[in-house]
């Protein structure tokens, strides 16, 4: 069993990958791909406190979040061309 520290490291170097990425890109596509790498940290932490705690709240939130960031994509797509 991997320990809940390693799965929040984890979770802290993409979400920071994906700040550095938004800030610094100049790109459109580049700047959705950054803010969907935040959100897919986001996840992960949530999954992992979800479990370590033993409830299914936090997962529950991440299907919710998964649901929005995959109707946002459209939107997205017809803002980058």
């Amino acid at each position: 069993m991997v320990p809940t520290n390693y799965y929040l490291i984890l979770s802290a170097i993409l979400f920071g990958l994906g700040v550095f990425a938004f800030i610094f890109k100049r790109n459109v596509i580049t700047i959705f791909m950054s803010i969907e790498l935040m959100l897919n940290a986001v996840n992960l932490a949530l999954v992992t406190f979800s479990q370590a705690l033993g409830k299914l709240d936090g997962q529950v939130f991440v299907l919710f979040v998964i649901v929005v960031a995959a109707a946002k994509r459209p939107w997205d797509w017809g803002l980058s061309f």
